[in-house]
């Protein structure tokens, strides 16, 4: 239901972690860095989530059900596919991507702002992220961490 409006909105965390550029692979990441990375990541996924939700707010209130915007928006990226939406519900779809991407900046200000004050860098933070896709032993590390962070 959400996925057409997570390519629209170009959800942060996605961004964040699909970050272009070649990044020292970094293999000696400590357990307090993996922390910090840690603490970083679950802020930016709260974000995420509160973000979701201002979305959600928005296309309704410009009159569209959520599953509505993505059959709209589905359609609106897909050439193939016919756009059988109505001069009305292009309306409402147009504005309520407009509002959204408008609310972009703030929300990636906000995502950096929520990384650095976990004691990281924006940049670290990418290049962390860029590491643990290509390393399953980090990943194991950092979900162990995750996991003890839940039971807190």
């Amino acid at each position: 239901m959400f996925k057409s409006l997570k390519i629209k909105s170009l959800f942060l965390f996605v961004a964040v972690l699909g970050s272009a550029g070649v990044f020292a692979q970094d293999k000696d990441i400590s357990d307090s860095e993996l922390n910090k990375f840690a603490d970083a990541y679950i802020n930016v996924q709260m974000q995420n989530q509160e973000a979701q939700q201002e979305m959600i707010s928005i296309i309704e209130g410009e009159g569209l059900k959520i599953e509505r915007f993505g059959e709209i928006q589905q359609a609106s990226m897909d050439p193939n596919q016919t756009n059988d939406a109505t001069p009305e519900e292009m309306k409402m779809h147009d504005a309520a991507v407009a509002k959204m991407e408008k609310l972009q900046p703030q929300l990636e200000q906000k995502a950096k702002a929520g990384i650095e004050s976990k004691g990281m860098t924006f940049e670290r933070f990418q290049e962390l992220a860029t590491v643990i896709q290509q390393d399953q032993a980090l990943q194991q590390r950092l979900q162990a961490i995750l996991m003890k962070h839940q039971m807190e």
